[in-house]
């Protein structure tokens, strides 16, 4: 390996190092009671350093957002891979791909969370701004376009899928919320009972005088 391919190395490792401290400090001590000073602490690199990689600390956090939309992302893209999946099967995985999210990366989705709650705070117009409100689009996409294929199926009714995307994620997004929270109102009950009731809600209604279908969405529940 040349000496420029080790430097470049050295950077990414050193930048890496930041992230990963700046992601324990931000989970154990929250956006607003973390320093700059706490994370180059615990990174062991000077505060000269950290500017060499990271402009301020709203900047590192937002970096770790893009980094937290990019790991689900590919949990998602997984969880729907298999071949001869149905369209309400693929939303289903989606959906459990979330839950997994939540619970082996928790300081990820609390990251994300903090965002979402606190825009006007954290997300100040910039080149950045605009690339995680992409991401977060392209997240949105992959579900859009289950929806979309299940419709051109003939599996879904014909709907306006841009705003059952939405549902669905606020569905989704509010039932781990809940649960994160400890919510008094979900105490008791499972996330994944919740995931599970919500989803045969939405795909089948609570019509009792419609014919249960015999397919299950939720085969696949989360351990």
């Amino acid at each position: 390996m040349g000496t420029r391919a080790r430097s470049l190395e050295d950077k990414e490792q050193r930048k890496r190092l930041i992230l990963d401290a700046g992601k324990e400090i931000f989970f154990t001590r929250g956006y607003r009671d973390t320093t700059i000073e706490k994370i180059t602490e615990r990174a062991g690199v000077s505060t000269g350093t950290f500017y060499l990689y990271f402009k301020s600390k709203q900047e590192i956090y937002m970096t770790l957002y893009a980094d937290g939309i990019e790991l689900f992302r590919g949990m998602a893209e997984e969880a729907i891979s298999w071949p001869g999946m149905s369209a309400l099967s693929r939303l289903s995985a989606i959906a459990h791909a979330y839950y997994r999210f939540y619970k082996n990366h928790t300081e990820y989705f609390e990251i994300l969370a903090f965002i979402h709650m606190h825009q006007a705070e954290l997300k100040v117009k910039s080149d950045m701004s605009a690339l995680l409100d992409e991401k977060a689009i392209e997240l949105l996409k992959i579900i859009e376009n289950v929806i979309r294929e299940g419709i051109a199926s003939g599996e879904l009714v014909p709907m306006d899928t841009w705003k059952a995307t939405n549902v669905l994620w606020g569905l989704m997004d509010g039932l781990v919320m809940l649960a994160a929270r400890e919510n008094v109102m979900v105490m008791g009950v499972t996330l994944e009972d919740l995931i599970k009731q919500a989803l045969q809600m939405m795909f089948y209604g609570m019509d009792g005088r419609r014919e249960a279908r015999e397919e299950d969405p939720d085969e696949e529940i989360v351990q």
